[in-house]
This record gives C-alpha cells, sequence and structure tokens, in this order.
C-alpha cells in the first residue's frame, strides 16, 4: 500500500507539473485583439495564442483543418496559412505541379498563404528521399519559389512593408510586388518588372536600416546563347565534367554581378557560383546554399 500511495503521489504530481506547464504556454491575448479574431473566423474552434516575434498568432481549426493567423498587438490582421487537400489547389497550379520536375515526389503538405495587400500564394512541401523543397505557386501557376524547406513563412509588420514597398519602387518603379516575406536572410519581395519574375533582397544594416542585398531572376534557355564568353565556357567545362546543368540565375549586387548554375552532380544538387568573365567563385550543395 505505501508503494501504491507513493506512486500515485508521483503520477498526480507529474499531472499536476504538466498541466502547470500548459497554463504558463498559454498566452491570453487583449478583448481588442480577440474581437478581431473572432470578427474574421466567427466559426474557428480549439483557438490557441502563442507570440511568434513581434506577432501574435492564433492556432486555430475551420473547415476540419489546422490554421495559422497573425495579428499585430493591436489587433490588425496580416496573414493566415490555412492547410489544404492538394485536390483543392487551383486547377492551374496542379497543371503547374504536374509539369514540374517534381510531379513524381511525395506531396508532404499543401498550404494556402493569404496576406493583406498580397496575391494568394499556394505552397506545395515534397520531398523524395532525404531531399525536401518548397514550391511556391500564385493562383495563375506561375512559380514563385522554389526553396529547401527551412521553416515557417513569416509575414512583415504593416508598417514595414509600406517601407520595403517603397524601397523597391525606389529602385524598380515599374515593377509589380507579387510577394514580400521575411525568411532567415532577410526580406524577400518577388516583383515582375520589365517582363521578367525577379527576387529582391533586403536585410537590416548595423543600425537596423533596411539595405538592399541582391536582385536575382532566372536567366531562361533562350538567352543561354548570350552569356559572356567566359560564363558559356563555365557551363561547358560542366557539362564535359559529367554534370548535368539544371538552371542559371543571374544576380546582381553593389559588390558585382555573378551568375549561379544549378548542377546536379551524380544525383546530388549543387550550386556553382560564377564570375560574370567565367572565373568559378565557389561551389555549394544546394541545400546549404
Amino acid at each position: 500500500m505505501k508503494k501504491f500511495a507513493f506512486w500515485a503521489m508521483m503520477t498526480l504530481s507529474v499531472v499536476s507539473l504538466t498541466s502547470c506547464d500548459k497554463d504558463d504556454d498559454h498566452v491570453r491575448v487583449s478583448a481588442d485583439l480577440q474581437a478581431a479574431f473572432d470578427s474574421r473566423y466567427p466559426n474557428a474552434s480549439r483557438v490557441d495564442w502563442e507570440r511568434n516575434g513581434g506577432f501574435y498568432e492564433a492556432e486555430f481549426m475551420g473547415n476540419g483543418l489546422e490554421n495559422k493567423a497573425w495579428f499585430t498587438p493591436d489587433g490588425a490582421w496580416v496573414m493566415t496559412e490555412y492547410d489544404l487537400p492538394f485536390n483543392q489547389l487551383p486547377q492551374a497550379v496542379l497543371d503547374a505541379f504536374a509539369a514540374s520536375a517534381y510531379a513524381t515526389w511525395r506531396v508532404d503538405d499543401v498550404d494556402m498563404i493569404e496576406k493583406s495587400g498580397m496575391e494568394m500564394i499556394y505552397v506545395i512541401e515534397v520531398e523524395s528521399g532525404e531531399r525536401e523543397y518548397e514550391l511556391s505557386y500564385l493562383e495563375d501557376g506561375t512559380l514563385l519559389r522554389e526553396n529547401t524547406e527551412w521553416g515557417d513563412h513569416l509575414p512583415v509588420a504593416p508598417g514595414q512593408t509600406a517601407d520595403v514597398k517603397a524601397l523597391v519602387m525606389e529602385k524598380y518603379p515599374q515593377a509589380v510586388i507579387l510577394d514580400i516575406e521575411e525568411d532567415r536572410r532577410g526580406i524577400e519581395v518577388e516583383i515582375r518588372d520589365g517582363g521578367r519574375q525577379k527576387e529582391v533582397l533586403y536585410q537590416k544594416d548595423a543600425s537596423g536600416v533596411l539595405a538592399w542585398v541582391y536582385t536575382m531572376y532566372e536567366v531562361s534557355r533562350y538567352e543561354m546563347n548570350n552569356l559572356p564568353p567566359g560564363v558559356q565556357q563555365a557551363l561547358t567545362d560542366l557539362s564535359t565534367s559529367g554534370m548535368r546543368v539544371d538552371d542559371v540565375d543571374y544576380f546582381e549586387t553593389a559588390d558585382g554581378n555573378y551568375y549561379r548554375i544549378e548542377v546536379e552532380d551524380r544525383d546530388v544538387d549543387k550550386y556553382v557560383y560564377v564570375a560574370e568573365n567565367g572565373e568559378m567563385l565557389q561551389m555549394k550543395l544546394k541545400n546549404y546554399a
């Protein structure tokens, strides 16, 4: 009986500690913030709040699926990420994915991302063996991003969004902004400019001011013959060494421009960085580039 009483007390202690931990993890939000959420999602259930950077993030159930919504502390909605069944993707996205090199990969997850003032984005997470990628599409099937999978899509605060838009329009006055998001590198902006889709990256400098880092766009197949002679020779050298060239991207930076060549080397994806004169700068595994 003494042994039974001891283990019973231990069990109750564990349950009690677990309950306390759960209560400590629960974040209470202001009445205004809760009202803003309830107004936008009146049928939400199992709502759980937590702090995520400078935002309040609500995890909730809607239409039988798990979703996440981000709000500013004063109750301004910023972004919602919805779980989405694969077969509910827009037909243009399904067609684009079926025609991609990832069509035979296993689909791990699908999300629909809605942001204030931006187009809807559809994210398909795929994997093959140890390789994992996130494919982000616009509703018309345009591939917005093809990234190694590294975590959450984080929103940008409304005030900072305005600052980023101003910086983009200063540099690219005719551009159409497609998306803005924050990741581990900084703030990434997808734009259409001069008939091209471009990725523009900004980072905060030592004083906290956003500064332009680079602009990147894909070199199309028909443009390959017009590349600088040194870069064309680098492509030839890579092919003759047994590597298969998949894509070529062009980077503009304040310190000089260069090309990033994606190659497949014995079933390993790599990036080869080449200067405009054809000098090889470095080679990295794609997952860590």
